[in-house]
């Protein structure tokens, strides 16, 4: 009875979770810039890319126009006064060879972020484009059209050679094990998704053993109320993962319908 009050509240959370989230309301916003650098990296190696690493200018200039944005409640690459997206890289004292700036605005997962740019072409150009070598991800708490809203920059860089690319390069050895481990488990389970398939795989997962063992210790037929109410236990956990894994899955059509809720601005870059 324990275990299955545990797997009920636990799809009871995750269920409650979800419908806030798609609720709009603020407080369960959870766009996290560090999780955009692994949930992208992760989109730009499943497509044969290289690892992009976190430059410490890209961040701010990133931070700063998201600021903007939130300060001043646009959205588009070029901001009321006709400030180009490149001019906040120039600002802040970043000087590149390439650089790439995707938008987002109303997301509140840091994951269905960079799945709602790999949707869209110009976005996922800038994530896939080869020339790329480091990014910045900036994050604001704004105003939109009169709702309270998250806006998301994403510059990604090609420096030019000399000092700024000897900073990403400390700047990738003194955080990559931070990056690629810690920010990784800890966004993993932070997402209420994954932490009620955990929770109800190891209760589904610790029934089976224990069941396991009592018919291999003991040979002789077990009676049904001593097999029976775990075995359906174990059954109702199952089918909440199995169910949860086929409606949150995201597929293509799917993901591109809950974009209809949010927005994107078209993906920019420039060289030189």
């Amino acid at each position: 009875m324990f275990l299955l009050g545990m797997a009920l509240v636990t799809e009871a959370l995750l269920v409650g979770n979800l419908a806030l989230r798609q609720a709009g309301l603020p407080f369960l916003a959870a766009v996290i810039q560090s999780e955009v650098v692994v949930h992208t990296n992760e989109a730009r190696v499943a497509e044969g890319g290289g690892v992009l690493t976190e430059n410490a200018l890209l961040t701010a200039a990133a931070y700063a126009k998201a600021a903007d944005m939130a300060e001043k409640g646009y959205f588009a690459h070029v901001g009321p006064t006709g400030k180009e997206p490149w001019e906040w890289l120039q600002e802040i004292g970043y000087d590149y060879r390439a650089a790439g700036e995707n938008l987002a605005v109303r997301f509140v997962d840091s994951r269905d972020v960079v799945n709602a740019w790999m949707n869209s072409p110009t976005h996922k150009a800038n994530i896939v484009k080869p020339i790329y070598t480091e990014i910045g991800i900036g994050v604001a708490d704004g105003v939109y059209k009169g709702e309270k809203a998250t806006y998301v920059v994403q510059y990604f860089g090609t420096p030019r050679q000399g000092l700024f690319a000897g900073q990403g390069a400390a700047l990738s050895a003194t955080q990559s094990f931070y990056n690629s481990f810690i920010r990784q488990i800890g966004g993993y389970f932070a997402d209420p998704r994954n932490a009620a398939g955990w929770t109800l795989s190891l209760i589904a997962g610790a029934i089976i053993t224990v069941l396991g063992v009592t018919v291999v210790r003991h040979m002789q037929i077990q009676p049904a109320e001593v097999l029976a109410p775990g075995a359906a236990v174990a059954m109702v956990a199952i089918a909440l993962l199995l169910l949860n894994g086929a409606v949150l899955t995201p597929h293509d059509d799917a993901q591109t319908a809950s974009v209809g809720a949010v927005m994107l601005e078209g993906g920019g870059a420039v060289e030189r």
